[in-house]
């Protein structure tokens, strides 16, 4: 009751000083995101999920400089304002049960804005990614042998590096000593490359950790779109699971297929939890990916779409709309511009079929205490 009576106290004193406190937009100027009123239906709440996705991201932003900005629809603001907003966050999901008073305080509490989307209109296109598990070896074999690399000694950042095709296709780099293992299946190690992080299945029944490390410098290039564009597949069939389906079937055009991508991941062998950019851990279900240069990288995210339902033999037996607050812990190459979000989904089959045949319309939000 105490805890309770206290946030009552500073939702009044937040209403009463919100014009003092609040910096307010900059009028007269376009922003990625805008402000809003609140969304409401708060409902899809996982709060054991949520903590966990909180607390990961505080270990982030207690790091940062105190100078920090963030830049919230013109609204410039501060690291500790950030970490205010997690804070309070955490002390409503431990504190509000009641769903109307949960309302309340979210539209009294906080300033929201919302992503102008792929239209600017707010049309948000929000795609999975997961953790994969692929076979491999730490050894080359006639089984396993397409490479994951290292780091090269001479991979310098923000300067591009040697092409897809040249790495897998000319073999540039191999034999130098920067492989850490070898994979069965060229389709599976493309990707892995493209979530970023994996786990592989050794030999003798084993499994080890690889995550990202860095990259070589190219743009992303999706080689759905490109089978979409050539009118090669259909556009319903441009899932994972459908580009897989694809690949498998024409193996003689695989190579040429995957080398229209120039962009190359390089691993290091991890085997904790999968973290994003933020090198925090990430949580299945609450944390996503976004453009860095465009949404505030740590903020607390409020999303609204579509995500499918599987079935423990990994068929999809429908799609439910989701509507949760979400943190963003993580970037990737092909997630670019104002509509685009990547929601992770852990590790097993069925995240890697719901991650796989995601490509659904939604909305974005973010929101920063008053």
């Amino acid at each position: 009751m105490r805890r309770l009576s206290v946030l009552l106290f500073l939702i009044l004193m937040t209403t009463s000083c919100a014009v003092t406190q609040a910096n307010p937009p900059v009028a007269g100027r376009s922003y990625t995101l805008t402000s809003v009123s609140p969304p409401h239906g708060y409902g899809d709440i996982d709060r054991k999920s949520l903590r966990e996705a909180i607390q990961s991201n505080l270990s982030y932003l207690e790091q940062l400089d105190t100078d920090t900005r963030f830049n919230y629809g013109g609204r410039i603001v501060r690291v500790e304002e950030v970490l205010r907003t997690h804070k309070t966050l955490l002390w409503i999901m431990d504190t509000v049960e009641s769903r109307e008073m949960l309302e309340f305080i979210m539209g009294t509490l906080f300033e929201w804005y919302k992503a102008s989307g792929v239209d600017g209109k707010g049309t948000v296109v929000f795609t999975g990614y997961y953790i994969p598990e692929v076979e491999g070896s730490l050894f080359p074999t006639e089984e396993y042998r397409y490479p994951l690399y290292r780091p090269p000694d001479d991979l310098k950042q923000d300067q591009p590096y040697y092409t897809r095709k040249e790495i897998d296709g000319k073999g540039v780099l191999g034999k130098k000593g920067f492989e850490i293992a070898w994979l069965a299946d060229p389709v599976e190690a493309y990707f892995l490359h493209i979530q970023g992080s994996g786990m592989i299945r050794l030999p003798d029944g084993s499994k080890m950790g690889v995550h990202y490390a860095g990259n070589n410098g190219h743009s992303y290039v999706s080689i759905g779109k490109s089978l979409i564009d050539h009118g090669t597949i259909r556009p319903e069939e441009g899932s994972l699971p459908g580009i897989k389906r694809y690949l498998r079937s024409h193996p003689d055009q695989v190579d040429a297929i995957l080398d229209k991508n120039p962009r190359y991941i390089f691993f290091k062998i991890d085997n904790s939890q999968a973290k994003g950019s933020l090198q925090v851990p990430l949580t299945p279900g609450h944390s996503i990916a976004t453009d860095p240069a465009l949404f505030p990288r740590g903020g607390v995210s409020f999303i609204k779409t579509t995500v499918p339902v599987v079935d423990p033999s990994g068929a999809i037996t429908g799609w439910r709309e989701i509507k949760r607050f979400v943190l963003n812990q993580d970037e990737g190459g092909g997630i670019k511009g104002p509509g685009r979000v990547d929601i992770f989904w852990g590790g097993g089959p069925e995240s890697g079929i719901a991650a796989g045949s995601m490509k659904e319309r939604g909305e974005l939000y973010f929101l920063i205490q008053r």
